[in-house]
């Protein structure tokens, strides 16, 4: 029997979902682990179950610090080659130590083989759950959770550590006060509006199970030839046919996300998976401003999908830096202050400029044919005349100016 770990209705082994509050169900060996200890951490509650292992929320029975806990199933703990996959997830998200990706803190085997590994707990929503309630994410939201998942995606590829199975499910989604200004186009009109945004997503990234780290590693290549890894709806070309992948197999996966976020499903869909792998191979990338023209995608948003979702990975964004580079400009209606067209300077970038930088910018658009110190001394004297008298110097007065400056100046050394 499975079991819904919340509100612990059984059902016949065939069933996947509960029919009540849709949760993915559980094995009873699962529900019986809830409030026993692994280590020094007391399992509470159930977040999940994935192919690998299932995640319990919990806390360190010491210091009272809450953690997520992810335990290996029991069937794959004899084996020695899911364990070592199993703990290569540990040891790639530790790794590469980006604020973006989920923190490992904690890993080990006990004595009755139960392999498991203890994660930061994460008090938010996926981003599979986002879309799955509310349907497309505004333009604006979707470019800043694509950002930050190129951000952590290239702090992985330059660990060597390429993902292999980004998804909506392991992209987590935590809500942080506001801190930046919006920029919103009035409606028919060419004027702006600026708000301060009420809160922003920021992005964890979860789930390096069958991660790639191009490293030497315990599975030996016998192992991975020719496997399929990954999500279908999700994976690039190269994956679907089992061939080797490099760090441009994330650039197809995040791409294939976006069109997710602001269509509100993916590219390629079906019933069957090998349906959905043969169009990852074969089939070209819908337009997504045609998918779905009721919603705002403009028209770089769409090309940075398109060019990520290349079938040749020589043809897409080479790595995350690229892509980056092509989704600030990507904004439509409604974007941060940084990213918006036309508006005027804050901060450092709306001072004055200094004298030193006036008087450059004089020298070069003069065409007077003065030299370099005649061209500062009238500068100088153009500066002194505009702060200390409303009327205009005579020639005469000028140098007389000029020359009175200098001698103060020589008196000064």
């Amino acid at each position: 029997m499975r079991v819904c770990p919340r509100c612990e209705t059984r059902f016949p082994p065939g069933e996947r979902f509960c029919l009540h509050d849709s949760s993915v169900l559980v094995e009873e060996e699962d529900m019986a682990r809830l409030g026993t200890l692994v280590g020094n951490y007391r399992l509470d509650k159930i977040l999940g179950r994935g192919g690998m292992g299932t995640v319990y929320s919990g806390e360190h029975v010491y210091i009272k610090k809450p953690v997520a806990v992810k335990v290996l199933h029991p069937q794959f703990a004899r084996y020695p080659e899911a364990v070592n996959r199993f703990l290569r997830e540990a040891r790639a998200a530790s790794s590469i130590n980006h604020p973006n990706i989920v923190d490992v803190t904690d890993f080990g085997l006990l004595g009755d083989g139960l392999v498991y590994f203890v994660m930061e707990y994460l008090p938010g929503k996926s981003l599979e759950d986002l879309i799955e309630r509310e349907g497309a994410v505004e333009l604006h939201r979707a470019l800043n959770i694509a950002n930050q998942m190129a951000l952590a995606l290239e702090a992985a590829h330059h660990q060597g550590v390429i993902h292999r199975d980004l998804k909506p499910d392991n992209i987590m989604l935590l809500l942080r006060p506001g801190r930046r200004d919006l920029v919103k186009i009035a409606t028919g009109q060419h004027q702006y509006v600026t708000e301060r945004e009420q809160q922003w997503d920021f992005v964890k990234i979860l789930d390096f199970g069958i991660a790639k780290v191009l490293i030497p590693d315990e599975l030996s290549a016998e192992t991975v030839q020719g496997a399929v890894f990954g999500t279908p709806e999700y994976m690039s070309p190269e994956a679907a046919r089992g061939e080797d992948v490099d760090h441009r197999a994330d650039v197809y996966s995040l791409g294939v996300i976006m069109f997710d976020m602001l269509t509100g499903r993916p590219p390629f869909e079906a019933q069957a998976a090998n349906e959905v792998l043969q169009m990852q191979i074969h089939k070209p990338p819908p337009s997504p401003r045609e998918f779905a023209p009721h919603r705002e995608i403009t028209e770089l948003a769409e090309r940075v999908i398109l060019k990520a979702m290349q079938k040749d990975p020589d043809r897409r964004y080479q790595d995350m830096g690229e892509l980056r580079t092509d989704l600030q400009a990507a904004y439509g209606s409604v974007s941060y202050r940084r990213n918006a067209q036309g508006m005027p300077p804050r901060g450092a970038e709306s001072r004055k400029k200094r004298l030193t930088e006036e008087l450059d910018d004089w020298i070069r658009e003069d065409r007077s044919g003065m030299n370099i110190e005649q061209a500062r001394m009238a500068a100088l004297v153009e500066q002194a005349e505009r702060a200390f008298s409303g009327e205009q110097l005579t020639p005469n007065e000028a140098e007389t100016l000029a020359n009175a400056l200098d001698r103060a100046l020589d008196d000064d050394e």
